[in-house]
């Protein structure tokens, strides 16, 4: 399933909504809800809209970004360990000694979330592999907020040329890749094609079609068949290097 996918079927069930009511508060047949549902269509952004109105929630609630999960203030606080009133004999001098390495590390662990970049994406391969890594970067995270994103979600993909100049996205820039595949129009994707890596705009022509779109016209704009794309992600934001 794709994460909007989930998170629809999720929200309706939770509302005990059957998908065939949903389906016609959105205009739509059943089994195109739940083609939805199951991962096997991507909705265009107004049906997701239409979807969203139907359920009565915001498009966070069916596709969180990755930036909501750092500052979501909702997020629910960890239990306190119980405190014991025992006495204990007064080594805590020595003890601090011995492990004050261990506690500036773990407190380097809650501050930062190490992020691998990559120069390249090897067809048949994980993302991230760690043959197509070539260094990593650190984010911040903050108010212990980002504790709740794992970091194998995300990559930084070092731009290969100017294909997508009209994006300010430029050759040796390191591109945050959000990795899924729940991807909509006019989102700008990292995704594999004939072996070959690329950043294009997403744009659904059909079903079973889709245009990459290059901004650059020293470039190729192509159509494809979904199934022969591999999409990796989508990029949520670009640094560029004075």
């Amino acid at each position: 399933m794709s994460i909007i996918g989930t998170n629809i079927k999720k929200i309706r069930m939770k509302q005990n909504i059957s998908a065939k009511q949903l389906a016609k508060k959105c205009g739509i047949s059943e089994s195109a809800l739940l083609d939805i549902e199951d991962g096997k269509k991507v909705p265009t952004t107004q049906l997701t809209n239409l979807i969203t109105k139907g359920l009565g929630v915001t498009i966070d609630a069916i596709e969180p970004s990755y930036f909501s999960d750092y500052f979501d203030e909702k997020a629910e606080a960890k239990e306190a360990a119980p405190i014991h009133s025992t006495r204990v004999p007064n080594t805590k001098l020595a003890d601090n000694k011995q492990s004050s390495p261990n506690t500036i590390s773990d407190a380097l662990s809650k501050a930062v979330k190490k992020i691998p970049v990559l120069s390249k994406v090897t067809a048949g391969k994980s993302v991230p592999f760690d043959g197509d890594i070539i260094d990593h970067k650190f984010e911040p995270v903050f108010q212990g907020k980002g504790n709740n994103v794992a970091g194998e979600e995300f990559i930084y993909y070092m731009v290969s040329d100017n294909s997508m100049q009209g994006a300010r996205i430029m050759k040796s820039d390191l591109a945050l890749v959000f990795l899924t595949d729940s991807i909509r129009d006019k989102d700008i994707i990292l995704f594999t094609y004939k072996n070959n890596t690329y950043i294009r705009r997403y744009k659904a022509v059909s079903d079973t079609v889709v245009a990459l779109i290059a901004e650059n016209a020293d470039y190729d704009t192509f159509a494809a068949d979904k199934k022969e794309i591999r999409i990796l992600g989508k990029v949520l934001r670009v640094e560029f290097k004075i």
